[in-house]
């Protein structure tokens, strides 16, 4: 386990199937809502840790959001 990043928060890029709306923003809070022009939906924000990542993907679940792909961003320090 990379133990590096046990501090801080990661960013993530996770990319949907539909196309979210801006009436979600307020669910969606911290995290930023780009559009893309095949009908899909780009999310890219911070989680402080697995289980946060886990719990707000739980929730796309939930809302039968198709995930497509979830990828980490590496941080620049």
């Amino acid at each position: 386990m990379d133990q590096k990043n046990t501090n801080q928060s990661n960013t993530y890029r996770i990319r949907v199937k539909e196309t979210l709306d801006r009436r979600v923003t307020d669910w969606i809070g911290h995290l930023t809502l780009i559009p893309q022009e095949n009908g899909e939906t780009l999310l890219v924000g911070s989680f402080t840790d697995q289980p946060a990542l886990r719990g707000f993907l739980d929730q796309l679940w939930n809302l039968n959001i198709t995930v497509i792909t979830v990828e980490r961003i590496e941080n620049e320090n």
